[in-house]
């Protein structure tokens, strides 16, 4: 206890902010031992007092940030349909996520990156770059419910294509910008990725990321792909592609990962049934949070959906929706 009147000053064992750091982890169950000594002036240990404080705090943000990042990536669904992770109580990594209510939309509407699109209006300047290969994308009722209509691109570098030439592209276009040849290519900066060469302007596809898009500027760091100021993840643009899969509950489909964007989409059918797994007593207790919905069919973690398909497993591993992923080997 510090009271100022009684005369009494605090100073802090913990010297160090390395010191401070070991403990992040457990603030706040675990705090700095504090000794007692008597003192009429007591503020620049209160000075220090703070400074280890703000130290050991920032520390534990830090921590707390790192183990943020090594966590797996959502599924792509869940982060196109803007779905909330939640992170249980001991729970280092999100094990549920909270989406919207996909299926109570307004079928006379689209919906796309978090924006609401009356019939007949396109797609924001910004919305639309993130489908560049998708231009022109307007929302249209012809169809329940409505859905977004895109023209269909083919850019000029898909046909007679130039090896001996270097296509160049801005960030997130689809097609490219720029053509060089001849000896204008030799003044290009080069870029390393994966082992392979690439020319300033190019596009790289790293192999680890297989969702991610690297630009080959000069100064490009290969050491990293997430959080490279020159790559960036694509969006699978499934509001705008799937919109109707979506809102009929069905669940996609990804092959041998779900690190990127679905192959296609399983929708609920009547001869669907629930697969136990996991779980020695069917009639045990559940938490319905961590339950996943399909069609009329509820699924507690590790169950799966009945498939005539042996490639195709679809599971309840990230509630709410249960997804599917095709073996690599068929």
């Amino acid at each position: 206890h510090f009271s100022p009147s009684r005369s009494v000053r605090c100073r802090t064992v913990v010297t160090s902010t390395t010191f401070g750091c070991a403990f992040a982890k457990n603030i706040p169950r675990i705090l700095p031992a504090w000794v007692l000594i008597t003192s009429g002036n007591y503020s620049s240990e209160m000075a220090q007092l703070k400074a280890v404080l703000s130290a050991v705090l920032l520390c534990s943000a830090v921590a707390l940030a790192q183990d943020i990042e090594s966590c797996p990536q959502p599924p792509k669904h869940y982060s196109e349909l803007g779905c909330k992770p939640i992170q249980d109580e001991g729970h280092k990594c999100p094990n549920r996520y909270e989406c919207p209510t996909l299926t109570d939309r307004d079928g006379e509407k689209c919906y796309f990156n978090g924006h609401v699109y009356d019939v007949d209006s396109s797609l924001s300047m910004a919305d639309q770059e993130l489908v560049s290969c998708s231009p022109a994308c307007r929302c249209n009722n012809r169809t329940t419910p409505a859905s977004f209509v895109c023209a269909h691109i083919d850019c000029p570098e898909f046909f007679g294509r130039d090896d001996s030439c270097v296509y160049q592209y801005t960030s997130r276009g689809c097609c490219s910008s720029n053509k060089v040849c001849g000896k204008e290519v030799e003044k290009l900066d080069v870029c390393y990725l994966d082992g392979e060469q690439y020319m300033e302007g190019q596009k790289m596809y790293p192999k680890d990321e297989s969702c991610h898009t690297c630009h080959c500027q000069k100064g490009f760091d290969n050491s990293t792909v997430v959080g490279n100021p020159n790559c960036y993840e694509f969006t699978c643009g499934i509001e705008v592609h799937n919109s109707d899969s979506v809102m009929q509950g069905c669940i996609p489909i990804y092959f041998g990962t779900d690190r990127c964007c679905p192959i296609s989409w399983r929708c609920p059918d009547d001869k669907d049934t629930v697969i136990v797994e996991g779980r020695l007593d069917v009639d045990e207790p559940v938490d319905p949070k961590m339950q996943c919905t399909f069609g009329k069919l509820k699924l507690n973690y590790g169950d799966s959906i009945s498939s005539d398909d042996k490639c195709v497993s679809c599971k309840c591993t990230v509630p709410p929706m249960p997804h599917c992923i095709q073996s690599r080997d068929c």
